[in-house]
């Protein structure tokens, strides 16, 4: 779960990545040139990314080291295999 603080700059983050869609929306309606299409969707995918790299730090941070501690950390390398891999693309 993230804290306030990182909460607050995601929602803002995300609100911002809202605002890029709709831009290129937009500029598909308008028949804008492909290559602008494309980099504002390329803009986009490394706007979540970053999103997505604040959201695995936080949970690396908080729920896996929590439960490594524990002892009781062993199911969050499959986890975190997948979500890699998933990231990655």
């Amino acid at each position: 779960m993230l804290d306030e603080k990182k909460r607050q700059k995601v929602l803002r983050r995300l609100k911002i990545i809202r605002g890029q869609v709709e831009g290129v929306e937009r500029m598909i309606e308008e028949g804008k040139y492909c290559v602008d299409v494309l980099t504002q969707i390329s803009a986009v995918h490394e706007a979540l990314r970053g999103v997505g790299r604040v959201v695995v730090r936080q949970h690396l941070e908080t729920c896996v080291a929590s439960d490594i501690k524990r002892g009781r950390g062993d199911h969050h390398f499959d986890e975190l295999t997948d979500i890699i891999c998933k990231l990655s693309k």
